[in-house]
């Protein structure tokens, strides 16, 4: 029966479903009354009315034989996502000492990787894009230096939650993007004033109009490559990260040159200079821009 799914989904168990509804239709009754009407095994009525009770659904009169009644479904269910609530915050307690035991014991793990280790990690799809700019965010531990392509705002609205964490870590991020990329104080400009706060206090942006490439270089050792279609430089073909010491190197003094030449960007001027908050290329994906 659908009604006896859902009070099964909240907690109870199939016997206790059933005889939780019996006792709704029939009212005050006595076990036998019940176990025939909701077909819970006879030998198994009383503990199931017993639990019932425990649970705060159902309360009992202490007679000979004992009789049954249950609460009220507006009373009974709220005590049982209470008892369901607690359950949860209690394992999720549990989960997070085991959790951060976990951290403290993988921590003693000696690294032996090799200095010269090279990895790398493609995305292609938005969806993993997206996964990507959240991972470099949480990974960080000093600085991020990027020179984000225009289709890069979606992903900067995406990643913003650990980009305000990685800001709270003493993370330092430079941003260099070309003019096109202030639409990005559109979708800045509908944040919480203490996420604008840091950023406006934390985030330092330039501007420049040369530059035929976009990548970011991560705490100095990994490398991250956007690689925009072929035929529309303002559609996302695939985002590269690599880790690899040498050329973060490199490319940090590709970076750095570029920088001087950037014309800085105060953030709170733009933000006040902004109309229309939060309607950047309406219509369109940021992935999509013509």
């Amino acid at each position: 029966m659908p009604n006896e799914r859902f009070l099964q989904d909240i907690g109870l168990n199939a016997y206790e479903a059933a005889a939780y509804l019996s006792l709704l239709k029939l009212g005050v009754s006595e076990a036998s009354t019940i176990y025939r009407d909701s077909e819970v095994p006879y030998g198994k009525i009383y503990s199931v009315l017993e639990s019932l009770t425990g649970k705060g659904v159902v309360e009992v009169q202490a007679s000979r034989p004992k009789k049954y009644r249950a609460v009220d479904p507006e009373i009974s269910l709220d005590a049982i996502f209470e008892r369901r609530k607690a359950e949860v915050e209690r394992e999720i307690a549990v989960l997070k000492g085991s959790v951060e035991e976990a951290k403290q014991i993988l921590k003693t793990i000696p690294n032996q990787k090799r200095k010269d280790e090279i990895f790398w990690t493609t995305a292609i799809t938005e969806s993993e894009i997206k996964k990507f700019a959240v991972s470099v965010y949480s990974e960080v531990k000093k600085s991020v230096c990027i020179i984000p392509p225009v289709f890069g705002i979606s992903i900067v609205f995406h990643a913003l939650p650990e980009i305000t964490k990685a800001i709270d870590r003493g993370v330092h991020i430079r941003l260099l993007a070309s003019p096109r990329f202030k639409a990005l104080t559109s979708i800045l400009s509908n944040q919480e004033e203490e996420v604008l706060e840091k950023l406006k206090k934390s985030l330092d942006i330039r501007l420049a109009q040369n530059f035929h490439s976009c990548f970011g270089i991560v705490d100095d050792t990994t490398v991250v490559l956007f690689q925009p279609h072929p035929t529309d430089r303002d559609r996302v073909l695939s985002v590269v990260k690599i880790r690899d010491t040498g050329f973060a190197k490199n490319l940090k003094e590709e970076f750095e040159l570029l920088w001087n030449t950037g014309e800085k960007l105060d953030l709170q001027e733009e933000l006040e200079r902004t109309e229309n908050p939060g309607n950047f290329y309406p219509g369109k994906s940021p992935f999509e821009i013509n």
